[in-house]
């Protein structure tokens, strides 16, 4: 776990001797400031198996990471590196704008290990999937989640569009095989299964809902509920009827050791 403590989420295999898969929540949250691309390249480099990463839309429609709808008031600062006083949703903003924001200098209260990096920028997924490419030999996986939650309707994106500009991009990257895409908002998993059925999708979720059953009936690929919910006789049904298990997120060691 080291530096992707408190930031990682765990799968056990079925079929062998349980064997982690260990997912950088928003890359290596614990260390480096999250969502960035120093922090991504910080979890591959700690080990971790996939990077787990946000997606929210810009004014132009241009899928940006971001874990909420607005530019964060308490981890970034505007052009003139003061905090910012307003709440800014990302949909409202050009991706010029959006770039004017220093969103590594502010380190995050919550992780005491984490340094500031100054002058990050909120990175596109272009941007993230060029990083990918560079290296295609180290085959990082990525887990992509689809953010829909809005303060006002008008501000949420359409799953069409928001799925379109996101498959678009893993195609042009040739990144289909090697994603993820998951989310609490089911519509956008529907519309992945239509648009990209080759893409492997991720139910998530925070009540206990007919978990497997649900998963199974979106096509997905793996269910991803909160670890508090995952029992060994949900992993079983699950695993029965060909779904991988990957909780969140498991902070410490003795999480990891209940849930193996």
């Amino acid at each position: 776990m080291g530096t992707l403590s408190q930031t990682t989420t765990l799968m056990a295999a079925s079929t062998m001797k349980p064997k982690p898969e260990i997912h950088g929540h928003r890359g290596s949250r614990g260390t480096h400031p999250e969502n960035t691309l120093l922090s991504f390249e910080e979890a591959v480099q700690s080990g971790a198996d996939w990077v787990e990463l946000d997606l929210v839309l810009t004014q132009e429609n241009i899928p940006v990471v971001s874990h909420d709808p607005n530019v964060s008031m308490e981890l970034c600062l505007d052009s003139q590196k003061k905090s910012l006083s307003q709440l800014l949703p990302i949909k409202t903003l050009s991706i010029k704008r959006l770039k004017t924001f220093d969103c590594g200098s502010v380190p995050n209260p919550k992780f005491k290990e984490q340094v500031a990096v100054p002058g990050q920028k909120i990175p596109t997924l272009e941007e993230v999937l060029v990083w990918v490419s560079k290296i295609p030999s180290r085959k990082t996986k990525l887990n992509i989640e689809t953010k829909m939650t809005a303060l006002k309707p008008d501000l949420e994106p359409s799953p069409q569009k928001f799925v379109a500009a996101i498959v678009s991009l893993l195609k042009k990257y040739k990144q289909i095989d090697n994603t993820v895409l998951q989310s609490f908002d089911f519509r956008t998993l529907r519309e992945a299964k239509k648009m990209e059925p080759k893409l492997k999708l991720s139910a998530l979720f925070e009540k206990p809902d007919s978990i497997c059953k649900t998963s199974k009936e979106l096509g997905a690929y793996i269910a991803s509920p909160d670890f508090s919910l995952v029992t060994p006789e949900l992993v079983q049904e699950c695993h029965s009827m060909g779904i991988q298990v990957h909780p969140w997120t498991l902070n410490t060691e003795s999480e990891w050791k209940r849930a193996l």
